[in-house]
């Protein structure tokens, strides 16, 4: 690659990041990204915070008893080793 190639892509890596820096001072931009992010993690947020069912909760309890760890997400136990 020619030094002129390197400047080139360097120059256009300078503008990206500008750009970049500029939208992203926007407050709307910040706003609608949080509304993305928190939209697409709504279901594993609210899957983790749902009340378990009593059987759930038995064998999350024996689990516990037993010594091992419970995976909440999984609803399983993992044994500690």
């Amino acid at each position: 690659m020619a030094w002129q190639e390197g400047v080139a892509v360097l120059l256009v890596c300078i503008g990206l990041l500008a750009g970049a820096f500029i939208y992203g001072r926007r407050p709307s931009f910040w706003i609608e990204f949080g509304v993305r992010v928190f939209t697409a993690l709504k279901p594993k947020i609210f899957e983790y915070l749902r009340r378990n069912t009593p059987e759930v909760e038995a064998r999350m309890h024996e689990c516990i008893r037993r010594g091992g760890e419970w995976d909440n997400f999984k609803k399983r136990c993992r044994d500690r080793r």
